[in-house]
């Protein structure tokens, strides 16, 4: 109980392939995810899989910024090793849903490409010592790989060309990000435009009386507990105390406390455990209520209405979200000046095009 839109045409099946490379694991053997995504993204090994072919010429140009061309191929090599990350555990996209998560990989592409030149220009420089640290990390851990075996001098200088780029990336985001602490009046404003960071919401403190079922028990073992958890309501009926019976029979953590949960916002609790207490008054015990970890016996101990906490108690943290919101727009504005300084062309039906069919 605790708990943009490319016109895509309709291609039936069109994702079966991708979805198929998202769960096959063949070519995995030793190799961990983390190395075949790796291997991908680095341009090590040919990535010409049936989630990224295309029939066309794979250095045919995805997009400009500027002077700079990526490829088809270095965007699809993007689009893998995301989707790998993405999906790997979870559900396959729907056709609609994979365009968005491709268009979002084509912008954070051309971002990258955009930061890492500001980044130079600015002169920043990488971390070599962090580099060399997070190299030696990928050779302990594949060095006895037969890729990494044949190909290791490959990966070392394919790693550490995306080392450098994430680390001068890391500084100069680092840098953009970082403001001088706001003065009094500056949090205080910030303190009153933005009641809702600083409002507790309402919440009820509830106690429970759990009678745990495993996930795997047949109907025979609900039924008891069902029929226990009657005999205990009519305990409380007759006068019972909650916190004696909660310590006595519940499995919850909460039994050593008499059952008592706390303070319990919105959405903390399961649907059906509170619209158990819902309506009930302070005090008021509910009738046993089925949840996914067995039979449950609720009781409303205080409601609290939802409050602005004082700016004297929240002034720190209001401190601290200032200097987080400013630091985001000043990092925002930078990419937005550079996006719009530049001179950018993506081929935005490619993006809504999903490899390995034809129209």
């Amino acid at each position: 109980f605790h708990r943009t839109s490319f016109g895509l045409k309709d291609r039936p099946g069109q994702l079966e392939v991708v979805r198929a490379e998202l769960r096959n694991e063949t070519d995995m053997k030793k190799e961990s995810v983390a190395l075949t995504i790796m291997l991908a993204v680095f341009s090590v090994v040919p990535a010409v899989t049936a989630a990224s072919a295309e029939p066309t010429d794979p250095d045919a140009v995805f997009a400009s910024v500027g002077d700079m061309t990526i490829t088809r191929e270095q965007f699809e090599r993007e689009v893998y090793a995301a989707a790998r990350q993405t999906y790997y555990h979870g559900q396959p996209p729907s056709a609609e849903e994979y365009v968005e998560f491709r268009r979002g990989v084509a912008d954070r592409l051309i971002e990258r490409h955009l930061l890492v030149e500001e980044a130079e220009r600015r002169s920043i420089e990488p971390d070599s010592a962090a580099i060399d640290a997070r190299i030696a990390q990928y050779e302990d851990q594949y060095g006895d790989t037969e890729r990494w075996q044949t190909e290791g001098p490959a990966m070392v200088a394919s790693l550490r060309k995306r080392f450098e780029q994430d680390s001068v990336l890391e500084r100069l985001e680092d840098d953009v990000r970082t403001v001088d602490d706001p003065d009094d009046a500056a949090v205080r404003e910030f303190y009153a435009e933005n009641p809702d960071l600083f409002t507790r919401p309402a919440s009820n403190r509830v106690a429970v009386i759990l009678l745990g079922v495993a996930p795997s028990a047949g109907a025979p073992e609900w039924q008891a507990a069902r029929e226990e958890a009657g005999i205990i309501v009519k305990k409380l009926d007759s006068g019972g105390d909650f916190a004696e019976l909660a310590s006595l029979h519940s499995s919850d953590s909460s039994a050593a406390a008499g059952g008592d949960m706390g303070y319990q916002h919105s959405g903390a609790l399961s649907p059906d455990a509170e619209a158990a207490i819902a309506d009930h008054d302070i005090g008021a015990v509910s009738e046993p209520v089925r949840v996914l970890e067995g039979m449950a016996i609720f009781k409303l101990l205080d409601r609290r209405p939802q409050q602005l906490q004082a700016f004297e108690n929240v002034e720190e943290r209001a401190k601290q979200l200032w200097i987080r919101q400013a630091g985001e727009e000043r990092w925002q504005a930078l990419v937005a000046k550079l996006r719009s300084n530049s001179d950018i062309q993506v081929d935005s039906d490619y993006v809504a095009y999903v490899p390995g069919y034809s129209d």
